[in-house]
């Protein structure tokens, strides 16, 4: 019964892990971490982005991985905690 509990309660965790949409991530994560630089408008992001379909939702995930590498890369730091997954 215990082995149960443990394996539902880590199904519930992933499960809710998962309901923040990969375009909600990449919009959090450019808002967050790249706000007021030049060319940015946090807002556009927030309206193209907002209902996005799954196609898409692919699309914003690659996009913020590649984003999280340039930021690393290039040192910039940024504390959202976002790991994207």
């Amino acid at each position: 019964m215990r082995r149960i509990l443990v394996v539902a309660g880590g199904l519930l965790v992933l499960g809710t892990a998962c309901l923040e949409e990969p375009c909600d991530r990449y919009v959090d994560y450019m808002c967050d971490c790249h706000d007021g630089e030049e060319g940015f408008d946090c807002a556009e992001l927030q309206r193209v982005y907002a209902d996005a379909d799954p196609d898409i939702q692919d699309q914003c995930q690659i996009e913020l991985n590649a984003q999280q590498r340039d930021d690393e890369d290039e040192g910039h730091w940024c504390a959202t905690g976002d790991t994207g997954v």
